[in-house]
């Protein structure tokens, strides 16, 4: 009995003791609880500075455009990840993410922010050796020690852990490794894998091959010790001791290992090339507390533009500058943009963004101003107007060459850009609907009088303004605002119908491009130079039915560049640009409302409308819904509209050239308009061009020698200079030179 009672006893002294383990145990973990929350309370978790990255404004294709360091001058970027039928995706490589958790923390996944079994091991290391032999660190622990730093003592280390343990607390795993990746030091004012792979490798985090992963895993440990691109022998060891401690892990055989520790470096500074840095800018202060821009540039295209510009500018005076802007017409997203000729050089004041810098638009407004007559039913297409010179109370408009034709029609004066016949149209329409016009578009104008000088360039705008006005001929009469980011709401407003907006579509579509046989793929254009006085300004805005394209060249200063015209100076480039954009697969269609038509002069009315013997001049007009309004008069009434405006006549007096006849009005001076003076071609087998002129009869010329037809065949031409004559009753000539 008395053994029995023994062990008895000694069980239930065992069971007391456990239990008293187990009361200490919760006792400890209780006030272990306890003291958190009230360090928890007294000490919340601050991550603010995980908002403080880097500002990064991207391509549509990804790549990075530009990036502003923090407010550190640290440069970060944003790591984030997705979820995809289940699937975390993270923009960073699977070899890197495999050898991180591998080295760093294989059970991540599994602890609440610390490993209990590495802490000691740590600890009991450091005891035995005296110094640190492995770390206890966790990536969770890691991501505290980077915001909130400490000093290395078992005092630091017991803060660390409890800020990992915050921030379990706060966040998800893959939230904490987002952290990790965002944040991990890398060297110098660089943070985060991304950065470092842009930095050291020339690429993206996703791109990484093994060997670069690796490096970028072990980097963090000795950020400033091992940056490859200072001290790239400590750098390849780091390497290849972690190569090799993940070798299982990433599955890589024996043989594959030896030749992976045998590869080179090839780690180095790489500087990011700096695309549309004045729109980065600009987006950049427009929304200081956003860190991330997606915008819609095409980045193949964004470098096509700036290496070609690069290249012209070579023959452009020291101060001459640039900017360029293309927008899609359909969504209004800008997929290029150059607010300067170059960012970097200091004498064309690259630094200024001439994209938004307010300049004389020149001649580009005076489509506009038809539009509003066509609009108004004042004019139509073949409308009579007059060339010549007249004078507005004090002011007296001169044509660009000092040169008047007399009679004209709408769209042949708005082809060659005659000054007189728009002055003439917007006097009847009146600047000051003209201008209502304008600010309907809610755009950029500055307009300090309305009056009659606006029709040539005496207003303020910009070239994002002329773009998105221009891109209403595309688009039905309705501009569209140019849009960088998705975040920019879509902005139309109604400008033209869409029967006056074709018909200046179709006018300015006919004039032929310079310095080349046609645009690429067929492209339909309709476009318009324009130089503001003193040629301080060369503009060329153009539209095809997906695009709009405007080109500014300048100084921005202010100063002239004397006999540099828009046509001459933008016009090329614009070409450049549209030949480099994709084919089309739309069209601008013609309204039913627009009908072609016989018309008569002097009266401007539909020969239906007139007796045989008062159709001095029968003239095909575009006309809307019909109708076609009389020949617009200069102070005189519309009862006499079968004789010539007093105006002309009385020109046509002074100049000896009768109104009278077809042939009277055919003694114009008549001018070359296609190919342009000293054009140099580089024809291919079959090529041909369209010979044009101001005269659709003139009688063509090579050489003296007569041609048959004004298509220009080049099978024939050999290598050299050629002289070609256009003749009326008088004559143009121009020079080309043909290599082959």
């Amino acid at each position: 009995m008395s053994s029995i009672y023994l062990r008895m006893s000694a069980v239930l002294q065992q069971h007391s003791f456990f239990r008293w383990i187990c009361r200490a145990i919760i006792t400890i973990a209780l006030l272990l609880i306890s003291a958190f929350f009230i360090a928890h309370s007294l000490s919340p978790l601050d991550l603010t500075q995980r908002l403080d990255s880097a500002t990064t404004i991207y391509s549509k294709n990804g790549d990075v455009l530009r990036q502003f360091a923090n407010s550190k001058g640290t440069y970060r970027l944003l790591i984030t990840h997705t979820e995809e039928e289940g699937h975390i995706i993270r923009p960073v490589s699977s070899d890197y993410l495999t050898a991180l958790l591998e080295y760093e923390d294989k059970y991540f996944y599994y602890h609440p922010g610390i490993n209990p079994f590495s802490l000691i091991r740590a600890v009991v290391q450091h005891a035995v050796y005296g110094e640190v032999i492995s770390g206890g660190s966790t990536l969770t622990m890691q991501v505290a020690r980077m915001f909130y730093p400490y000093k290395r003592s078992y005092g630091g280390k017991i803060e660390q852990i409890f800020r990992a343990l915050q921030i379990e607390w706060h966040f998800s795993k893959e939230e904490i490794l987002d952290l990790y990746l965002t944040h991990t030091p890398m060297g110098g004012n660089i943070e985060g894998v991304e950065s470092a792979s842009r930095r050291y490798f020339g690429k993206s985090a996703k791109d990484l091959n093994t060997t670069e992963a690796i490096l970028l895993v072990v980097l963090p440990q000795r950020p400033s010790a091992t940056r490859p691109d200072r001290y790239p022998d400590r750098a390849l060891a780091a390497r290849n001791k972690v190569l090799m401690r993940t070798q299982h892990a990433l599955k890589i055989s024996d043989q594959a290992l030896q030749d992976l520790l045998n590869a080179p470096l090839e780690a180095k500074r790489y500087y990011q090339d700096t695309m549309t840095p004045l729109l980065a800018r600009h987006l950049a202060s427009a929304a200081p507390q956003q860190r991330t821009f997606h915008t819609f540039i095409d980045h193949t295209l964004q470098y096509s533009i700036d290496k070609l510009i690069k290249q012209t500018a070579l023959q452009w005076p020291n101060r001459l500058s640039s900017a360029i802007m293309v927008m899609d017409n359909t969504t209004g997203h800008v997929i290029a943009y150059k607010g300067s000729a170059d960012f970097s050089n200091f004498e064309r004041y690259g630094h200024v963004n001439m994209a938004l810098a307010i300049r004389s638009p020149g001649s580009t407004l005076k489509p506009f101003i038809y539009g509003l007559a066509l609009e108004q039913n004042m004019v139509h297409s073949g409308s009579l107007l007059m060339d010549i010179p007249y004078a507005y109370g004090d002011y007296q408009p001169q044509n660009f060459n000092r040169h008047f034709s007399g009679p004209i029609r709408l769209d042949t004066a708005l082809q060659l850009s005659k000054n007189a016949p728009v002055v003439q149209v917007l006097n009847h329409v009146g600047a000051d609907r003209f201008i209502d016009l304008l600010e309907s578009a809610h755009l950029t104008f500055d307009i300090q009088d309305a009056n009659l000088t606006i029709a040539l360039g005496g207003i303020g705008t910009n070239l994002t303004s002329l773009v998105s006005l221009y891109s209403s001929l595309a688009r039905h009469g309705n501009t569209i605002h140019p849009r960088y980011t998705e975040s920019t709401p879509i902005q139309e407003t109604s400008l033209l119908s869409p029967a006056a907006s074709w018909i200046l579509f179709d006018t300015l579509s006919k004039i032929p491009p310079p310095n080349r046989f046609s645009a690429a793929h067929h492209r339909k254009i309709a476009w318009k130079t324009g130089t503001s006085y003193g040629f301080r300004d060369a503009w060329s805005i153009g539209v095809s039915a997906q695009y709009t394209v405007g080109v500014w060249v300048g100084r921005p200063d202010g100063a002239p560049n004397v006999g540099k015209t828009g046509a001459k100076q933008a016009a090329p480039i614009m070409f450049d640009i549209f030949d480099q954009l994709p084919p089309e697969s739309i069209d601008v269609i013609q309204p039913d409302t627009v009908t072609l038509r016989t018309t008569c002069w002097p009266s401007g009315l539909l020969s239906s409308q007139v007796k045989e013997q008062d159709c001095l001049l029968p003239q095909p007009a575009f006309v809307i819904d019909e109708q076609a309004p009389p020949t617009l008069r200069m102070r005189e009434s519309y009862t006499n509209l079968h004789q010539w405006p007093t105006p002309l006549q009385q020109w046509s007096l002074s100049q000896n050239r009768p109104l009278t006849t077809k042939k009277a009005l055919e003694l114009r001076p008549i001018k070359i308009l296609a190919p342009e003076n000293h054009t140099h071609f580089f024809p291919y087998s079959g090529q041909r061009i369209t010979l044009k002129s101001t005269y659709d009869t003139a009688r063509w010329f090579i050489d003296d020698t007569p041609l048959t037809s004004t298509n220009l065949s080049f099978d024939k031409l050999k290598t050299g200079q050629y002289k070609l004559t256009a003749c009326a009753q008088q004559c143009d000539s121009v020079s080309i030179h043909v290599s082959k």
